[in-house]
């Protein structure tokens, strides 16, 4: 059986650690602007196969902040096909992503053990090929906080705690 390859074409540039942990930073803010807290590391392992793969990618043209994780999924439920196999395949760039954020103190570790941006620790005064994936970063990220449920993300994602 021939395995899918749900990682886009120019891996190197996506999967490099610190292109991942400004998507991270991205994540982290979003979810902070909606719950005033940091992201719990459950809920940071589902953002870079969703973020990173050109399929899922995809489904946040046409949506913003008020869209809201439930509808995203309703209107794209090919998100949920294997899903827990894209979490797997991505664990490998999460750690030296995380490592190298919290080396240039892009984000911290609050005294919860969750993620906390650090602001300002990012000057976004030029434009790149990929603000997209930050801008649905962001995004996602609200969607998440505005839930606040690490256990119903998962139940809607179909992974199992």
């Amino acid at each position: 059986m021939m395995k899918i390859n749900r990682i886009s074409i120019d891996v190197f540039a996506e999967t490099n650690p610190a292109f991942c942990s400004l998507i991270i930073f991205s994540f982290c803010k979003g979810y902070y602007n909606e719950t005033k807290e940091g992201v719990p590391f459950p809920l940071v392992i589902l953002l870079l196969p969703i973020i990173l793969s050109n399929d899922l990618s995809k489904s946040f043209e046409g949506t913003n902040v008020k869209t809201g994780f439930f509808r995203w999924i309703e209107n794209n439920p090919v998100i949920l096909l294997e899903f827990s196999d894209r979490v797997n395949e991505s664990t490998e760039f999460l750690k030296p992503a995380i490592e190298y954020g919290l080396y240039k103190k892009i984000y911290q570790i609050n005294e919860l053990g969750y993620l906390t941006p650090i602001q300002n620790s990012i000057k976004n005064n030029k434009k790149f090929e990929f603000d997209h994936l930050f801008k649905y970063a962001e995004r996602l990220g609200s969607w998440i906080g505005q839930v606040n449920s690490t256990k119903t993300i998962y139940n809607h994602l179909g992974i199992q705690i």
